[in-house]
């Protein structure tokens, strides 16, 4: 599946026309590193598709792919005093304590506050909830939380420091987390 899903992203990457970019971000902490690859197509208005694909895996040896749809008002601008994005994600992976499998849909999406400074700076504000109507395998939930502060260092390259829950609520009832903590990274667009 993940394969399917990594060879139609480079084909629509390869073949979009119009202003485009990619950015590739990672993102690490004591406990996970997860690495994603988003395009974003500009449109007219001020409007951008964005999609991807990422992988995450963290010390309890969980494995969890997704993939996203979203549309945004982010430009080409260095600063914007407000951005959001609202879309959906698919999250399918392995969870090695319990032993248990997750397939998710989610909705949800991003709120962007922008601070005016020498080096242009952002909060942003990421939810996406599956509840368990488009929740399958062995959970019944899965809820991703995410706050965290963006700045731009040169014109395509940006780091970015925060905290994120992520978390999927087995059918017995229990939370597994597979990311509760502080992380930092860096995103650099091509």
């Amino acid at each position: 599946m993940f394969r399917r899903l990594a060879l139609s992203l480079s084909i629509t990457i390869l073949v979009a026309g119009g202003a485009s970019a990619t950015d590739l971000e990672l993102m690490v902490s004591d406990k996970m590193g997860e690495l994603t690859l988003v395009h974003t197509q500009l449109r007219d208005q001020g409007q951008n598709l964005r999609f991807g694909a990422g992988v995450l895996y963290n010390e309890d040896s969980d494995l969890m792919g997704n993939a996203f749809l979203q549309v945004s008002n982010r430009g080409q601008e260095r600063w914007q005093p407000l951005s959001f994005g609202v879309g959906g994600k698919i999250y399918g992976g392995e969870l090695d304590r319990p032993d248990e499998s997750v397939a998710a849909l989610a909705l949800g999406g991003d709120i962007g506050i922008g601070i005016p400074a020498q080096i242009p700076l952002a909060v942003v504000f990421t939810g996406y909830i599956s509840p368990n109507v488009t929740t399958s395998g062995d959970t019944d939930r899965l809820t991703e939380l995410m706050v965290r502060l963006e700045g731009e260092l040169t014109r395509g390259a940006h780091v970015f420091a925060g905290y994120r829950q992520f978390k999927a609520r087995s059918s017995d009832f229990r939370d597994v987390r597979l990311d509760d903590g502080v992380h930092a990274g860096a995103r650099l667009n091509f």
